[in-house]
């Protein structure tokens, strides 16, 4: 490990602020080398990313009708 290494708790402490590419040129390279020599943090990455898109997408559909009732159904539930 090099002085610009980073661990496994910096990374997943970046995590978010690399995937909306908020991080500098610097602390991103140090992301990019660590997603690829450590499979844990990549795959959390890999998860984080596609729910993220999923949320994108979802946020522009429209419910199903009834779905509010449902949901509140479910919520009464427990």
């Amino acid at each position: 490990m090099t002085k610009d290494d980073i661990d496994c708790e910096q990374a997943l402490r970046k995590l978010f602020d690399f995937i909306d590419h908020e991080l500098g040129d610097d602390e991103r390279d140090a992301m990019q080398r660590h997603l690829s020599t450590c499979r844990s943090c990549f795959s959390r990455a890999s998860f984080e990313r596609r729910l993220k898109d999923k949320l994108h997408e979802l946020r522009h559909d429209e419910p199903e009708p009834g779905a509010d009732e449902r949901i509140r159904r479910l919520l009464r539930s427990f």
